[in-house]
């Protein structure tokens, strides 16, 4: 059998900008043997800079304008490690990140972006994009026609009537403010304060912007801003000829610095904390460290920060990364950087009922519909090189039609949960063992935890674990600590122990040492938080990673378990389903906004709290939603207890995307196998099959499944929900047979 080449580099990507993007898919193209890439980003998706006002006048949606970061790794063969950076520790060559361990580096490379200026006044920052677009929305709903009363009628709020003024008078500021003028009603005023009007830029190009902005309603103060405050009403802002506007809502498109980390970690930089760098794009100070983007400082030919810049670098930063990673010299003109000093400007300024845009290039510029179509072609282009992506090879196994028959119908096998055995293979293994008994053991298999007596002690014991459905080891051991402790939450027990299992694949050893230290740092860091100590384990070199752990607990006052439930009985369920579907989906590549950082923040939460709610309201019968699905769990605790269900399928709570994934055809690869315990139930008609097979969807660190006496299950609900548990009352308790979806 043939070895794949084991890791022996690694090399870090800091930011997920516009030079990022397009060094993953140069590496997914042309990948470097025995080098580790991993995306840094505080975010699963990264707004493209020139479509963001497109978006503001309401030509595009969020969704067409965001590059999903998290598919492109996967395509890439990339860790995508969603997490905020807060510095470097250049002498460990190490990343250090806000909340988790440091991440080690050979070779980094950093597009982190610019941070605004504003020096502690007050407003809306556009840069970072990321956390503007997270404003726009209130921003917008402001100065909406509600708050502003019928069109052609005075403004009714001070905020609308004050309207929005933005602060920098460059090609961005002019850009959005006619975005705003495009989105807003006519009444409200748009407001550009800027000491010259795109300065850098030829006087056509300044003479048709005005005569723009004349059309529009657009004021222009050629002032400089020398201070800002808010007010009852909204902002004040102090010109540098005294005089004072009131605006609504202000907004800073003015000047940036680079994040204050960059600089407080030793490097090279300007006096605004951007990297010094050669024309290779390397740290004059660190051979180690790349920069592009707007955190650059490109020695001896600075330029505007300009998305432009970060587009055309990208190809020259990523041939000399795989370089450099590879301890090869930076050598040849390809190796060197040189932004052009004549480019196209293009500057959107209609709305989507009135395309219509300005072209700028040395000394002429042109102002019409056509330079929208082209800007729109340009921007699309981009954007759909990296969202766009192919379909995910599917592992062929070249075998024998008779042999490759008794394999599983999907090669493609998921991780997480979703890679248990099913459950009749388990079910039948577990009947050929020999019986065995022992007076000690008063709860053995079928529960969620073994009950085993030492004398006058009682211990709760479980083991969970499964191989990698993420790339961030760190979370992966956040996860099946959360998992392997809802087995002991599920029994009313009080974790006190715990053993690890882990499992690491060959690589570099400071590499495989690093991902053994992320791995058990999730882990200890959920225990710690229930008082769990990792007591021991056992560490091993594998083909994948995977973690298991053994835990063992202390009962509570009363040992709950699947086999209390009575009729009458409400049933809750304490998280949303889908956790199998969107990791099948990522895994494919397939993206659904928000869904992974839904499924990730989920799986990343503990059922402690709301096991102690349950138990407050008298709960009779509990069980967590793992791998078998919400049937499978559900149907062991209806034989456990000789009762029936009346299940609301409507009622049972989807985690986001998880439908739109179903719906698209995307299952986990043990969704089949658990989709037989459907025979066992009586479907009324007309129900949704894709929301129907969500029921039999594998949950890694899933929710609970508990049997509430009914009248207390309105203040069980109301307090659970109040404590931001996303809880739901899904169906209710009956007599034997009956098992009902409706």
């Amino acid at each position: 059998m043939q070895m794949q080449t084991p890791d022996v580099r690694d090399l870090l990507l800091l930011g997920g900008g516009h030079s990022h993007v397009q060094v993953l898919k140069h590496f997914a193209m042309q990948p470097v043997p025995g080098v580790r890439l991993t995306l840094i980003s505080d975010d699963y998706v990264s707004p493209y800079s020139g479509m963001v006002p497109g978006y503001i006048a309401g030509h595009y949606s969020l969704e067409e304008i965001q590059i999903a970061l998290e598919p492109l790794c996967r395509r890439a063969g990339a860790r995508f490690i969603c997490a905020k950076v807060t510095g470097l520790d250049r002498d460990g060559g190490r990343v250090l990140m806000a909340g988790r361990p440091a991440l080690r580096y050979d070779v980094l490379s950093i597009n982190s972006g610019a941070q605004p200026n504003l020096q502690g006044l007050p407003g809306i920052a556009v840069k970072p994009i990321s956390g503007f677009l997270t404003q726009w929305p209130e921003l917008l709903a402001s100065m909406s026609c509600e708050a502003t009363g019928d069109a052609g009628s005075p403004a009714s709020s001070a905020p609308a009537r004050n309207g929005v003024t933005l602060v920098g008078a460059g090609a961005g500021g002019i850009e959005v403010a006619f975005a705003c003028r495009a989105s807003m009603p006519a009444q409200v005023p748009i407001k550009l304060i800027g000491p010259t009007l795109l300065p850098g830029l030829n006087r056509a190009a300044r003479k048709r912007v005005r005569q723009a902005m004349r059309e529009k309603n657009i004021e222009y103060i050629a002032q400089r801003v020398t201070n800002a405050c808010t007010t009852a009403d909204g902002f004040r802002v102090t010109l540098a000829n005294e005089s004072v506007e009131e605006a609504g809502q202000l907004l800073w498109v003015t000047d940036v610095r680079a994040p204050r980390w960059l600089a407080e970690s030793g490097l090279d930089c300007d006096d605004k904390g951007f990297v010094r760098v050669n024309a290779s794009l390397q740290s004059l100070n660190d051979r180690h460290i790349f920069v592009a983007g707007d955190a650059a400082h490109l020695q001896g030919r600075e330029r505007a920060k300009a998305g432009v810049f970060a587009v055309r670098a990208a190809p020259i930063l990523a041939a000399n990364l795989a370089r450099a990673v590879q301890g090869l010299p930076l050598q040849g003109p390809k190796s060197q950087f040189a932004p052009q000093n004549n480019f196209l400007t293009l500057i959107g300024l209609g709305a989507p009922d009135q395309p219509d845009a300005l072209a700028i290039r040395g000394a002429w510029a042109l102002r019409g519909k056509l330079f929208w179509r082209l800007k729109n072609w340009i921007d699309q282009r981009f954007i759909r090189r990296f969202n766009e992506l192919p379909a995910m090879h599917t592992p062929s196994l070249d075998l024998p039609a008779p042999l490759a028959a008794a394999l599983p119908d999907d090669p493609m096998r998921c991780g997480g949960c979703g890679a248990k055995l099913a459950a009749d293979p388990l079910r039948r293994v577990l009947q050929k063992l020999p019986s065995q008994s022992a007076a000690h053991v008063t709860l053995g298999i079928g529960d969620d935890a073994a009950e085993v007596r030492h004398g006058t002690a009682t211990t709760l014991l479980s083991v969970d674990g499964f191989r990698a459905m993420i790339d961030d080891p760190y979370l992966l051991g956040r996860i099946c600590a959360h998992h392997s402790l809802n087995d002991l939450y599920a029994m009313g027990a009080q974790p006190a122990s715990a053993l690890a299992l882990a499992t690491i694949p060959l690589m570099a050893e400071a590499m495989m040492e690093d991902d053994l230290h992320q791995l058990l740092r999730g882990v200890v860091d959920v225990l710690n938080a229930s008082h769990t100590p990792l007591v021991g384990g056992h560490s091993a070199e594998g083909a994948e990673l995977s973690i298991a752990l053994t835990i063992t607990g202390n009962p509570g006052q009363t040992t709950l378990t699947k086999s209390g439930a009575q009729v009458g009985d409400t049933l809750l369920l304490t998280k949303p389903l889908g956790t199998g579907v969107i990791l099948a989906g990522a895994m494919r590549g397939i993206h659904v906004s928000g869904a992974v950082a839904a499924a990730v923040n989920c799986m990343d939460s503990s059922n402690a709290a709301p096991v102690e709610i349950l138990r407050n309201y008298g709960v009779n019968a509990l069980t967590d939603v793992t791998g078998f699905g919400l049937l499978g769990h559900l149907s062991e605790m209806l034989r456990g207890s000789d009762c029936g269900v009346s299940l609301r399928l409507k009622d049972i709570p989807l985690l986001p995307g998880a439908l739109l994934m179903a719906r698209q055809g995307i299952a986990s690869s043990l969704q089949a196998a658990n989709a037989l315990a459907l025979a066992d139930f009586t479907l009324a008609a007309d129900l949704d099959p894709e929301r129907l097979a969500l029921l039999s969807d594998p949950q890694t660190s899933g929710g609970l499944l508990a049997s509430v006496p009914a009248r207390q299950a309105d203040a069980c609900l109301k307090a659970l929900q109040a404590q931001q548990i996303d809880a739901a009352k899904i169906g209710e308790i009956v007599p034997a047979p009956t098992r009902l979806i409706s």
